[in-house]
């Protein structure tokens, strides 16, 4: 029979050690995974079989993977429809989404969904609201818009650490600068409304670069206060200069996709994902795709 006694005092030494350390480093590293995040702004085209070669049925297994090969925990998605997102959800049974069409507030339309790992947050509530002079009402347009935009936000608990974090996620007009600009402001006031001090994460399709009038509006924001990701990333920026590919055919438009955090937030890594397979572009958009962690509190 085994006894304790058998063993030698250097031994028993040696063993403790190892157990120290293997909790130690246990430990460190489930915080650290705890800890960080990866979020996505992915403008995914819209489907529609003019877009040939790089019609939706081709892409969407490479849409699908950009979740899968980048660990992606959160991602904002425009240009969704329904039949597109019921493509990812099929490919992704790891994630869940909220968010409802623009047109009806139920499935008609584009919808601007949030995507998020089931298996480590959990939904608290969620709602969208439409980017005009009243967003509460559904369908509502203004201004210069060309078309209906709305904005999707939802509270989320992370499951190990009961840490809470507001997601909002939107789409501007491409047509109207006016629109742009107000609807920056409509921003701005329903994040003051909803974030409550919270970790805060805007992503967007935004149709404006990063100097417009419309993107300085939601930097001004106060409450709660927004960086551009890129900016304040400890890792260079890679990917170029634009995240507007179209698909390879017109010039590529500048920066007017975006990740914006609070100061919650470390920004590790960031940058265009430029994914191709063959002829096939993943969207008409590079997903934008930032890297962060958890500040110390």
């Amino acid at each position: 029979m085994f006894c304790q006694k058998m063993i030698s005092p250097k031994l028993r030494l040696t063993v403790k050690r190892i157990l120290l350390l293997t909790l130690f480093f246990g430990f460190t590293t489930f915080t650290f995974a705890a800890s960080d995040l990866s979020v996505l702004s992915f403008n995914i085209r819209y489907a529609t079989e003019k877009d040939g070669v790089n019609a939706w049925s081709h892409r969407k297994d490479l849409a699908a993977s950009v979740f899968k090969d980048n660990d992606v925990d959160f991602a904002g998605l425009q240009e969704a429809l329904i039949t597109q997102i019921n493509d990812l959800q099929e490919r992704l049974p790891n994630y869940a989404w909220v968010g409802v069409g623009r047109d009806d507030g139920k499935e008609k339309g584009e919808l601007s969904p949030i995507f998020y790992r089931k298996d480590r947050f959990e939904l608290i509530k969620s709602g969208t609201f439409w980017l005009s002079k009243t967003p509460e009402v559904v369908a509502s347009k203004d201004w210069d818009a060309a078309i209906t935009r709305i904005a999707t936000w939802a509270r989320f608990k992370e499951i190990k650490t009961g840490k809470e974090i507001m997601f909002v996620n939107t789409h501007f007009d491409h047509v109207g600068e006016t629109s742009r600009q107000e609807s920056a402001k409509v921003i701005a006031a329903k994040m003051t409304e909803l974030a409550d001090g919270l970790p805060t994460l805007l992503t967007g399709d935004f149709n404006t670069p990063l100097g417009s009038k419309g993107i300085q509006t939601i930097l001004d924001l106060n409450s709660p206060k927004l960086y551009n990701t890129q900016a304040i990333s400890k890792k260079p920026h890679f990917g170029g200069e634009a995240s507007f590919n179209g698909f390879g055919t017109a010039p590529e438009r500048p920066y007017i996709d975006f990740v914006f955090a609070t100061k919650h937030f470390k920004v590790q890594k960031h940058g265009f994902i430029k994914l191709k397979q063959g002829d096939v572009f993943v969207s008409d958009h590079w997903p934008v795709w930032a890297a962060l962690r958890f500040r110390s509190e």
